[in-house]
């Protein structure tokens, strides 16, 4: 069975809808995204945190309207922007799943939280208590992607690489005795990447909304790079996989 995963990521939505984000109104860029999302007929949604900028109850209520539409379960991760105890309350609801671990016909899914209350740049970190559930969840013989917020591999931006999960290695203790873990996808960096470590696929994807590019020299106004976007996955019952990112002209809806 072929199922595909569709990854939205970092939308900082706002109570309102015209709000802007360094002039991205992010209502509207998430709305062209999810329109395109819809093309491509995915089987299942995880959303990998910052999905309200302030944690507002109604930009959780925004979020809900514009992709519980889609009619596919909705697997989600908070980030750093996220009210964790608000965000659980509006979306425990159908299509979307609060959740930790997830079966996508042959794969498994696991989500981590990897927020932590005394960060003071956005930086995240995995409690013990979220290591402990996870080398659980690892021990499964079935493949395996994980899903999170902050990126636990440099990015090679100095200051986004001061921001990622503080304690990274002890993630990749974990997965370098798990054979059955073969992709690991984040947000938080709103920079498209894929790169390996020790047989485990990396992947970062662009935000719904605004980008950081690798430089700003010489990425030019009108590059793709750019442009919101989501990443669309296919997991295959082989343990393999296919991934693209596509990004989404129209989305841009700047003020």
């Amino acid at each position: 069975m072929l199922v595909k995963l569709a990854q939205i990521t970092d939308t900082h939505l706002f109570p309102d809808r015209d709000a802007t984000l360094r002039g991205v109104a992010t209502w509207h860029s998430l709305r062209a995204v999810v329109d395109r999302v819809r093309q491509e007929n995915p089987d299942a949604i995880v959303l990998s945190g910052d999905l309200a900028n302030d944690g507002n109850p109604d930009a959780y209520d925004l979020l809900y309207e514009l992709i519980a539409p889609l009619g596919v379960p909705i697997y989600w991760a908070p980030g750093n922007h996220d009210r964790l105890d608000v965000a659980r309350d509006r979306l425990d609801r159908a299509p979307f799943v609060t959740t930790d671990f997830a079966e996508l016909g042959s794969w498994n899914l696991i989500l981590l939280d990897s927020t932590f209350s005394k960060a003071r740049f956005g930086e995240g970190e995995l409690s013990a208590a979220a290591l402990a559930r996870l080398e659980i969840q690892l021990d499964r013989d079935r493949p395996t992607a994980i899903a999170l917020h902050h990126h636990p591999i440099p990015m090679g931006i100095d200051w986004v690489d001061t921001i990622g999960v503080t304690n990274a290695t002890d993630l990749h203790a974990l997965l370098d005795r798990a054979p059955n873990a073969k992709l690991v996808l984040f947000g938080h960096t709103h920079l498209e990447f894929a790169g390996d470590r020790d047989g485990i696929r990396y992947y970062g994807t662009p935000s719904s909304c605004t980008q950081v590019v690798l430089s700003e020299d010489k990425t030019p106004a009108d590059s793709p790079l750019r442009l919101p976007g989501f990443r669309l996955l296919e997991l295959r019952d082989d343990g393999t996989h296919a991934s693209k990112v596509v990004r989404v002209a129209d989305a841009l809806v700047r003020s």
